[in-house]
């Protein structure tokens, strides 16, 4: 999984594609990073910087991953994240952002694996678009899979507007997952990324 934004943009056609589909880039997915490239990162780069002042800095792994999510996405990570920090740390404990953007080839890698930690095949997960994130629990440096506060936590994606928690899904529940709403389906979100 691409855990900071220069392991993302390694995959030189997908960062292309994801500056697109942030509509800072108008040319080709050629996966070669021209001018024209070089300045809707730019373009990039200073509207997570402007979210980053507004909304304030976490811890670092929290930052190498928001920083794989679209603006907007960032945007909402940074506020559910100011919500959920007091609230993790008035219950002993921390909460990080640990996966951000993955690219289709990490996706698949994901589905390949076995046991399989995710049911969705490349191109049908909004981790894929830089829509979604996924948090962890910690005590100290001690990961929680399992605590009542990705519960607690969870809930405060209604204070997020245009956010959705994983834990309210009927069909597969997923507590450590939060997505930004920007289209009705995955079919849709992906047609819109490979145009």
């Amino acid at each position: 999984m691409a855990e900071s934004l220069d392991e993302l943009k390694r995959d030189r056609r997908y960062w292309q594609r994801i500056l697109r589909f942030a509509g800072y880039y108008g040319g080709k997915t050629d996966g070669i990073l021209g001018p024209q490239s070089r300045a809707a990162e730019a373009k990039w780069l200073a509207t997570a910087d402007e979210i980053k002042a507004k909304l304030g800095q976490f811890d670092s792994r929290s930052e190498r991953n928001i920083a794989t999510l679209l603006p907007p996405t960032q945007w909402a990570a940074r506020q559910w994240l100011k919500l959920a920090k007091p609230v993790a740390e008035a219950a002993g404990c921390d909460v990080r952002i640990i996966c951000g953007t993955r690219t289709y080839a990490e996706q698949t890698a994901l589905y390949e694996k076995r046991p399989r930690v995710t049911k969705a095949k490349a191109g049908r997960s909004m981790h894929n678009f830089g829509l979604a994130w996924d948090i962890g629990i910690f005590s100290g440096k001690n990961y929680h899979g399992e605590h009542p506060l990705y519960e607690t936590l969870g809930k405060l994606h209604s204070q997020v507007t245009g956010l959705e928690w994983g834990g309210t899904w009927t069909s597969f529940t997923d507590k450590p997952h939060f997505q930004l709403n920007r289209y009705t389906s995955t079919a849709l979100t992906r047609k819109a990324f490979e145009v």
